[in-house]
């Protein structure tokens, strides 16, 4: 059983890092999504996008922050709950963006994926906090033996992770803009 909850830890750890760093990569795409979720008739616009583009950010370094020390300190238990809660937001989002928002753009991923609030979204979420169930039971300290150069070495494999997800959703993003404006 120790073995489900920390492939299933490891896996949702990974997930944060590359989700995170993707939408740091595309913080406009996602800020726009966010902005979906804010409170209607804000008067001022500039508002609006300021507090957008603000969520966003703490939402994507958050999911950064959670994933990497989640995959560098297996053994502390309270990173599991604050794992299942923000995948249980997860499925909240998915529920509420397809309620109101049906077909438009997620940006779970930042520009790495084109899916929608649709009922898959919701599936997926689902399934994301599952996982995040499973990973909820703390596991003894006698199976998770990691050194600091065993934490040091993860730590490195989650930044370079961050860093390839980041370059790739950028890359997306800036081409997906060029060829906006080349269309329009």
């Amino acid at each position: 059983m120790s073995a489900a909850i920390l492939g299933a830890k490891a896996a949702l750890a990974v997930m944060l890092v590359v989700a995170g760093a993707a939408k740091l990569a595309d913080m406009n795409g996602f800020a726009a999504t966010v902005r979906l979720f804010l409170p209607p008739g804000v008067a001022a616009q500039r508002w609006r996008l300021q507090a957008a583009v603000a969520v966003a950010a703490v939402v994507a370094a958050g999911e950064l922050l959670l994933g990497g020390a989640s995959l560098t300190t297996p053994a502390v238990a309270w990173l599991n709950l604050a794992v299942l809660a923000v995948a249980s937001s997860f499925v909240v989002v998915s529920g509420v963006g397809y309620a109101f928002h049906r077909g438009r753009s997620c940006r779970c991923f930042g520009a790495l994926s084109q899916r929608t609030f649709d009922l898959l979204g919701i599936g997926r979420a689902v399934v994301i906090a599952g996982l995040a169930a499973l990973a909820v039971p703390a596991v003894p300290g006698s199976v998770i033996k990691l050194t600091l150069a065993d934490q040091g070495l993860l730590l490195a494999a989650a930044v370079v992770l961050g860093c390839l997800a980041f370059t790739a959703a950028r890359c997306l993003a800036i081409t997906s803009q060029a060829m906006a404006r080349r269309l329009s």
